[in-house]
């Protein structure tokens, strides 16, 4: 897992390439999430698992993965639509846009499931890859540090002898 960094994640996330809007607007009831599962017992916003980002509009520590940002538009409570935003932080701070959805339905969330599944697969498919990668090196490594003991040993027996 990648070490977290100091960025302005909605600066960031604002200048990513694809996203249509230019700013989002500070009103109360936005807000971002670090997106780490998914709950299919809910379909609205509960089901997308993760905790909630403070002060994402700060430069502050954050850590690299999928995040979801949600801004509300229009004045009217009952007829607000909101402009929801899947994207990847990425190690080197560039930021990818996934998919931005627009609904002022409550089962909004489900839209989103197959992009939010896509993307956990793939990052769990390579942490499976590293991992695979690194028990394989270990294991070769290993063979050698014992034949190197096998030789040494086979040395000290020689020298013994003299």
């Amino acid at each position: 897992m990648s070490e977290p960094f100091l960025i302005n994640l909605k600066e960031a996330f604002l200048n990513a390439p694809g996203f249509w809007e230019s700013s989002l607007s500070e009103k109360s009831g936005n807000w971002c999430k670090r997106v780490e599962g998914i709950d299919k017992t809910q379909t609205d916003g509960y089901s997308i698992i993760g905790d909630f980002v403070s002060q994402w509009n700060l430069q502050t520590f954050q850590q690299p993965g999928l995040y979801l940002s949600c801004e509300k538009k229009g004045s009217k409570k009952g007829a607000q639509k909101r402009l929801y935003a899947l994207f990847v932080l990425q190690p080197n701070g560039e930021v990818q846009i996934l998919k931005e959805y627009r609904s002022a339905s409550k089962d909004w969330a489900v839209e989103l499931w197959p992009d939010i599944e896509a993307h956990l697969a793939i990052q769990s498919d390579s942490v499976q890859q590293r991992r695979s990668q690194l028990l394989s090196e270990i294991e070769t490594l290993e063979f050698e540090l014992s034949q190197r003991r096998a030789e040494l040993a086979a040395l000290e027996i020689e020298m013994d002898r003299d």
